[in-house]
């Protein structure tokens, strides 16, 4: 009987080493699988994070430019505002008459 259990045992711990093995296969295929599907966005992001210093530069100059020229641009800003708020009527309109 000791040795039955024993060999239950066994065959147990081989059944599960198998078994984790097969899920590694399956996890290393899945992850085959994800970098191949998310490969265009993580080259887009690379693009986008290489634009950083020319996007602090242009902060900069914006914020600088914003000191000297205040009113334009909160003029600028109103008519950013406004076209959004139009655009958004429009959309609406179109959506209803759909």
């Amino acid at each position: 009987m000791n040795g039955n259990k024993r060999q239950s045992l066994i065959d147990r711990k081989q059944f599960l080493i198998n078994k984790i093995e097969q899920q590694r296969h399956e996890l290393a295929n899945a992850s085959n699988d994800w970098l191949k599907v998310t490969e265009p966005y993580d080259r887009s992001w690379q693009f986008i994070v290489s634009l950083k210093p020319f996007f602090v530069a242009a902060t900069g100059l914006i914020s600088l430019y914003t000191l000297r020229h205040p009113k334009s641009v909160f003029s600028l800003g109103k008519k950013a505002f406004s076209a959004w708020g139009i655009a958004r009527s429009i959309q609406r309109t179109i959506k209803t008459n759909k």
